[in-house]
């Protein structure tokens, strides 16, 4: 038989064919596992990293957006303006901010020597920039929107802010001394880059994090922690955090297979030594090995996070519907006791009234004058019925914005359920259904009111 030369030296080099005697693996078994262990480890990590950015994604659709006055406790997003009385300087422009961070980075040009593969002395020339100066700064701030206002502690914040400075100067330029020392790294270049970034005051911004009980214990408020550990306070948007992590989410994906065909490839060694088949079938042991294990892995870390989600998903509606409970309790509980104050108020009221005309009356009947002034009891009816009244609007539109955070997060759910794979993994997971929604006919008695979590 004979081997076209080209050929023979290409598997010489390489990947040999049958006919060359032994096989001409790239590696040995030893290196082959230690190729497929690393990439392995490779391909875990991006598929944990696509599973947080899938599970982001997952959050920003099955958490409402709501107004300001519509937050409740747990995690939740809103948008507003950003007020703040007495406002941060933004470090270069002086900007009214609540949040700043600014540098001065100072760029370089060396020579260096360096060894070739060949072992020889070699130059070249670097470029590279080093930070000189910097700072940043956040604060407490109120955000705001036609509902009202909720104040956001910025411990543990993620910014997504706007820049609202960028520019590169010389020696010659004011700018250059004035927020760095008047010194120079090796090789300076003699340029400097400023950048500065803020949230100034006044902007239109997009919050997600966990709401909680302030410490005056009468009002909310935005922090960090919670459930799922989420605090963004971004200018650009939700959809804008979307679009990054479904781009990240599709990266890692593609990078975490590719990982996962090297840890393949590198089991081809061992399947060839352990079975001493050709080297055609070995490959495809190898690769189908690789192929299933990642299948598997990539398989169970989808399902479990589809159940996940499906659980918070309808934890966060049980909150919402038991809210609903809550202030129609407090409906309950407060405006009756409201009114019968507010009538007792108003009839003591008459009552005084009525005896003080009559005190009047009769001592005008009897031709005496004997009041120099009067003193008119004040009249405290008015602001009885205005507070019941406030109160009132107060309770019906809390009612309202409760009754509105159920409907929406039981959206969430059965759009979760109802969609097809995911709500068949949930189901068959112990995730269960929402009972009807509030207004329509209430269960039978043998279902519970409130199905059990899944």
């Amino acid at each position: 038989m004979q081997v076209d030369p080209g050929l023979g030296a290409l598997a010489g080099g390489g990947w040999a064919s049958a006919a060359d005697g032994p096989p001409a693996i790239p590696f040995s078994v030893g290196e082959g596992l230690g190729v497929a262990a690393i990439a392995w480890f490779v391909a875990f990590l991006f598929l944990l990293l696509w599973r947080s950015q899938s599970r982001f994604v997952r959050l920003l659709r099955d958490v409402p957006t709501v107004p300001v006055r519509g937050v409740f406790v747990g995690l939740t997003e809103t948008a507003g303006t950003v007020v703040h009385p007495d406002p941060l300087k933004a470090g270069i422009t002086g900007t009214p901010c609540v949040h700043h961070a600014w540098s001065v980075r100072e760029h370089w040009r060396r020579t260096e020597t360096y060894r070739d593969s060949k072992g020889k002395t070699r130059t070249r020339t670097v470029h590279g920039a080093d930070t000189v100066a910097g700072a940043s700064q956040s604060a407490d701030f109120v955000l705001q929107d036609e509902t009202g206002g909720i104040v956001v502690r910025h411990a543990g914040a993620g910014w997504t802010p706007m820049t609202t400075f960028d520019r590169n100067v010389g020696r010659d330029d004011p700018l250059y001394g004035s927020k760095a020392p008047d010194r120079t790294v090796r090789g300076s270049t003699g340029r400097r880059t400023f950048h500065e970034s803020a949230v100034p005051v006044g902007v239109k911004a997009w919050i997600m994090g966990n709401a909680r009980i302030g410490p005056s214990g009468d009002a909310l408020e935005i922090a960090g922690g919670g459930e799922e550990g989420v605090f963004l306070v971004s200018l650009s948007g939700e959809s804008s955090h979307g679009t990054w992590a479904r781009v990240l989410a599709v990266i890692s994906w593609i990078v975490a297979c590719g990982a996962t065909v090297l840890g393949g490839a590198g089991l081809v060694p061992l399947a060839r030594a352990a079975t001493g088949l050709p080297e055609g079938p070995a490959i495809a042991i190898g690769l189908g090995a690789g192929a299933l294990a990642w299948a598997f892995a990539s398989t169970l870390t989808w399902a479990f996070m589809v159940r996940n989600g499906a659980v918070r998903v309808r934890q966060r509606w049980e909150r919402a519907a038991s809210l609903v409970d809550v202030e129609l309790k407090r409906r309950a509980d407060l405006v009756p006791g409201l009114v019968t104050v507010t009538r007792a108020a108003a009839a003591h009221e008459a009552l005084v009234q009525r005896a003080v005309a009559e005190l009047r009356a009769g001592a005008a009947s009897q031709g005496i004058l004997r009041v120099l002034a009067e003193r008119y009891p004040s009249l405290t009816a008015d602001a009885a019925f205005l507070r019941l009244q406030r109160e009132l609007a107060e309770t019906e539109a809390r009612i309202a914005q409760s009754r509105t955070f159920e409907i929406q997060s039981r959206e969430r759910l059965l759009e979760r359920l109802q969609t097809f794979p995911e709500g068949f993994v949930a189901s068959v997971m112990g995730v269960a259904k929402p009972p009807p929604a509030l207004g329509a006919p209430a269960p039978p008695p043998s279902s519970p009111a409130r199905p059990p979590r899944g």
